[in-house]
């Protein structure tokens, strides 16, 4: 290569770099604008300020043209964007009425978002380095050992080497990945009442950041109960990968009758079975029904299995498919900004495992399991709508301010409640944060803020209901700081949004939340084995 083109590259590549901020900056201006034009509409100023930034976009783009060393290369890399660029000039001629379509798609083909998309490779390596880097082949398991009694402890070890020793064979045949598996730590229990898996999350979740892990199992010798109030002897949570597996359901027999020891054969492959069954379900193999229901037809202790249960032929094909994608990727001593970009992108690698949980934990109706919460958000509220002031203030806002405050509440409302309960996990200060934990974290910021936005329905509901059937009509007028002659229905919704926005904040400042109790409500592990 000459000095001569070296240069030129220099020189393109230095130009690139510099222009990045300021394009950016602008890209944000023009959204502004955009949007602001949807809600409002634009002055005659802001009209020609959007012309003034789509200028310097061309600009940029002949500047750049004019350096860069391969012309019809650079041309054909960006040709979506000379497209993105030449759209808004359909709008200078309006030759059409049809063109005036234009109006509100014009910003959005022409944004530097779309140029960044499209031409810039800086961008899709950035977003490939800041997914983290592509995981070995292979599964770490890690086990943690939760007692309740101290003579159950190495019964309770004992148990779980037997079990790595009859999965482990099974699972890296069905996979064709190496499984490794870890008892990460022993951990005595205050008593031995039956817990919910949930209970044990923090801990699970812990030792996955902590070592890392691709999936985390919980062995204890408590009943398990789950959301629906039933014992039994497993549960998974796909979107923490955290299992859970209670060796009492699998040793409890019937009445008058001993329980089971744990080395039974019966207790052995029971137990090996559910484990499988278990992580079936972690990486979506369907469940069956039927006389050959196999591994994943599993719903019970069965006294008849007396060999070492095996996936079907079908299951195994669809798990080696899955095994590129089931080793987590990681992030390692993050900053606040590439944590909040890792969960972005590791929850749109899993939109499912977001969708599902929302949708059984019925987020909207939460605060009505959470009486710490709702009470506070209530309580001044009916204090609220008989004084005079929160009238004249509701009935002087515009829709769009109410609208505007009401959003920013609750959005503000749930991102504290979720910090300040400390419900990411791990709750503890982590190092490395995996991709399934990222993905479960942004199933909980979701759960509380549809949960903020129940609070605000309900509230702002119920005070519609005093404004129309308890509240005097009349008693407005007296007010002297009230100078509106007539109130209508638009007007006592907006003070209804105004007050129950309020309501929300004072309810997520003074809400008392039991951590516990919201991740038992939040439905991230299954109903049923």
């Amino acid at each position: 290569m000459t000095n001569k083109k070296r240069r030129t590259y220099r020189i393109f590549y230095s130009l690139e770099e510099h222009l990045e901020v300021p394009m950016f900056l602008l890209a944000l201006l023009w959204l502004y604008l955009f949007i602001k034009e949807l809600v409002s509409g634009l002055s005659s100023f802001e009209e020609n300020l959007i012309y003034i930034v789509w200028v310097l976009f061309i600009l940029e783009f002949v500047v750049k043209l004019v350096v860069a060393p391969r012309k019809m290369e650079f041309l054909k890399d960006n040709w979506i964007t000379i497209i993105a660029l030449l759209v808004p000039a359909l709008r200078v001629f309006r030759l059409f009425r049809a063109v005036s379509l234009l109006n509100s798609v014009r910003v959005v083909n022409s944004t530097k978002i779309i140029r960044a998309v499209t031409s810039g490779k800086r961008f899709f390596s950035a977003l490939q380095e800041a997914q983290g880097p592509a995981p070995k082949p292979e599964i770490d398991v890690g086990i943690l050992i939760a007692y309740s009694k101290p003579e159950n402890r190495e019964a309770l070890k004992a148990f779980v080497q037997q079990l790595q020793q009859d999965v482990c064979p099974h699972l890296e045949a069905s996979t064709n990945i190496p499984w490794n598996f870890d008892i990460t730590d022993e951990v005595r229990l205050e008593s031995d009442v039956t817990m919910r898996p949930s209970d044990f999350l923090d801990s699970a979740s812990q030792r996955m950041a902590e070592g890392p892990y691709d999936l985390v199992t919980v062995i204890t010798d408590v009943g398990l109960m789950s959301r629906k109030h039933i014992l039994v002897p497993g549960l998974s949570s796909s979107v923490s990968r955290t299992l859970v597996i209670s060796t009492r359901k699998l040793t409890t027999t019937g009445r008058r009758q001993a329980n089971l020891e744990l080395t039974d054969p019966k207790v052995r492959f029971n137990s090996s079975a559910l484990f499988l069954n278990l992580t079936g379900q972690i990486f979506g193999l369907p469940e069956k029904s039927g006389a050959k229901k196999g591994i994943m037809g599993i719903k019970n202790f069965d006294a008849d299995l007396k060999a070492m249960p095996e996936y079907s032929s079908p299951e195994k094909e669809r798990l080696r498919k899955k095994a590129p994608s089931l080793p987590d990727r990681e992030l390692r001593e993050g900053t606040w900004l590439e944590s909040f970009i890792f969960h972005l992108l590791m929850t749109l690698r899993h939109p499912k495992q977001l969708f599902v949980p929302l949708f059984r934990n019925r987020a909207l109706f939460l605060p009505l399991s959470l009486p710490g919460l709702a009470t506070a958000a209530v309580a001044p509220a009916f204090i609220l709508i008989f004084t005079a002031e929160i009238w004249d203030v509701g009935l002087g806002m515009t829709n769009f301010t109410a609208i505007l405050f009401a959003v920013i509440s609750v959005l503000l409302a749930s991102f504290y409640l979720v910090s300040i309960q400390s419900l990411f996990l791990p709750r503890k200060e982590k190092r490395i944060l995996t991709e399934h934990l990222a993905v479960a974290n942004s199933v909980i910021y979701c759960s509380i803020f549809l949960a903020c936005v129940g609070l605000f329905l309900l509230v702002g509901f119920l005070m519609l209901i005093l404004e129309f059937y308890v509240f005097p009509a009349d008693l407005m007028q007296t007010w002297p700081t009230l100078e509106t002659g007539t109130i209508g229905l638009t007007e006592k919704i907006r003070l209804a949004v105004f007050i129950s926005t309020v309501g929300v904040t004072t309810g997520a400042l003074a809400g008392g939340l039991d951590n516990r109790a919201v991740i038992q409500h939040l439905a991230l592990f299954r109903d049923r084995p």
